[in-house]
Formats: C-alpha cells, sequence, structure tokens
C-alpha cells in the first residue's frame, strides 16, 4: 500500500475527529483527538512517513493490531500508548462495552530523522522505531496531553515544535538507544546571543529554527542547553520575556490591550490575555489596575 499524508489519515479510520492542531495553525506535529466507537470490525490504515502515538483518554476496550506478522491484542485503558512507525501499516479491531477516547500525535519523520543526526551515537540509517500495543510512558502521556491543551488555548507552533523536537529525543533514547551526550563549550555565549534575539523580536513571529540558526547550533541541542542553563525551553523563556514586557507596557500608560498584545507578539488579544493570566495569574485589564 502506497504512503498517504497524515492529513489524509483521518480518512481511513472508524472515529469521530473531535478536534485537530492544523486548524490551529500548528505545523511543526499533527495532533488530533478522536471519539471512538465500542466495536469495531477489521479495517487497514495505511502507513504513512510520520511515526504515528496513539493515546488513550478516556474508555476501555480489548483491541488487536496486525503489522507485518500475526494479531497482537491488549486490553486497551486510559494512559495506554500504541505506535505504528513510519512507512507501516497497521489492521486494526476492537470491542468494547462503550465508546472511547484518543489523542493521535503524528510526528513528523523528519523531526525524527533531524533529532538523530544531533545525537552522538549517529547512525547511517534512518531512525527505526517499533510499532505495538499496550505501552505506557508518562512522559510521552503528558506531552500529548499538555500539546492538546496548548493547542486548544491557542499557543503557538513554537511551543509544538518544542514540544516534537524534544518527544523525538525521547522515542531514540528509550527505544532506539541514542544516547544524548552533548559537549558544552562556548555555550553560555551562544545562549545570551538568543537571549538578545529574543528581547529584540518580542513582538514578531519566532522560531525554533531561528533561535537554533541565532545560536549557531542544532534545535535539539538549544533544547537540551536551555533546559540546562536556564531550567527551562526556549519557549518558556521567550513567554517570560513577553510577559514583562507586557506588565511594563500595562504600567506605562493607557495604550490599548490590543496593541500591547501585537507588540508582545500575539495577533489575538484572547491568545493574549489567556497566556497572561496563566503567567501573571490575573487578567491585563487587572494587572494594569
Amino acid at each position: 500500500m502506497a504512503l498517504i499524508s497524515s492529513l489524509d489519515a483521518h480518512k481511513y479510520l472508524r472515529a469521530t475527529k473531535t478536534a485537530c492542531s492544523w486548524q490551529a495553525g500548528w505545523r511543526s506535529l499533527l495532533l488530533r483527538a478522536y471519539v471512538d466507537p465500542a466495536e469495531v470490525n477489521e479495517f487497514v490504515t495505511p502507513a504513512t512517513r510520520d511515526h504515528l502515538i496513539v493515546l488513550v483518554t478516556a474508555g476501555v476496550c480489548d483491541v488487536e493490531v496486525r503489522y507485518r506478522g500475526g494479531w497482537q491484542r491488549v486490553r486497551s485503558e486510559i494512559g495506554n500508548i500504541g505506535m505504528t512507525a513510519p512507512g507501516e501499516a497497521a489492521a486494526l479491531r476492537w470491542r468494547g462495552e462503550t465508546t472511547h477516547d484518543t489523542l493521535q500525535l503524528h510526528l513528523p519523520a523528519a523531526t525524527l530523522d533531524r533529532v538523530a543526526q544531533d545525537l552522538p551515537q549517529r547512525r547511517s540509517m534512518r531512525p527505526a522505531l517499533p510499532s505495538g500495543l499496550g505501552t505506557v510512558d508518562p512522559l510521552v502521556s503528558q506531552c500529548m496531553l499538555s500539546l492538546d491543551k496548548a493547542f486548544r488555548d491557542g499557543v503557538p507552533d513554537l511551543y509544538a515544535e518544542t514540544a516534537g523536537e524534544m518527544l523525538a529525543a525521547h522515542l531514540l533514547v528509550r527505544y532506539g538507544r541514542f544516547d544524548t551526550q552533548i559537549r558544552t563549550d562556548g555555550n553560555s555565549i551562544r545562549l545570551r546571543r538568543v537571549d538578545a534575539f529574543m528581547r529584540d523580536n518580542l513582538g514578531s513571529p519566532v522560531s525554533l529554527e531561528m533561535l537554533a540558526r541565532e545560536a549557531g547550533v542544532s534545535r535539539f541541542h538549544l533544547l537540551r542547553l536551555y533546559k540546562k542553563h536556564f531550567g527551562q525551553t526556549p519557549l518558556k523563556r521567550l513567554t517570560a520575556l513577553r510577559m514583562e514586557e507586557a506588565k511594563r507596557l500595562l504600567t506605562r500608560g493607557a495604550e490599548p490591550v490590543t496593541a500591547i498584545a501585537a507588540k508582545c507578539g500575539y495577533e489575538n488579544p484572547s491568545h493574549f490575555a489567556t497566556a497572561f493570566r496563566r503567567t501573571v495569574g490575573v487578567s491585563p485589564a487587572t494587572y494594569r489596575q
């Protein structure tokens, strides 16, 4: 069976799609939420170029999957994870007493390839990840739940890009036997340069690729360095800087909140208000008062 685009994967499912990160403007990865019927006879999901991760978020059922060999059967419950590797089709069937909910994350093969090249134990071939059901991985589960909330809250794509890099590294290290040790020579200077770049571009769209280019390192390398030196991701650092600027502008005069939101990189004022309240604890109007 030929490869299909992950954007078309939902057409082959026996489920109702309830949310999609693509419609929220994310392009770094694709996350969708589904409600699955209680019982489904055998059907096939075609292979894609991306790595698929399915997280059960509600309900219970007995599910069976077949890749290239025989059928695998597991009791699928909340928190269980299924994965389908790039280029692999899967036949599925299940039976339960009620509907169940899932989050399905399509992690681009390009992201996996890029992160694999940044890991010290490089491979000459593309990274191989497993397919299967019944995995329990708290980091992957929490990451997917956080991504689900983020795109519903209107968080920018930089969040998805950052999470995708981290998730790719985790999958490669845990399931692909890659190492994560990195050299730290000259990192302080690089990170100060990135910090200055952020401050100079608070009102502009900023991507992880732009920050990595400014630092002169790979995106995965930058994520590791930022976590080590600042204890947070580049996105959280950028958000904190934007909120500091927003507080300064709110207390300086009577400039409209919409204008302040734009100066701090938020085209949508409601997204700005949500981010401000999450960071500061009160709404922009209350803070100004």
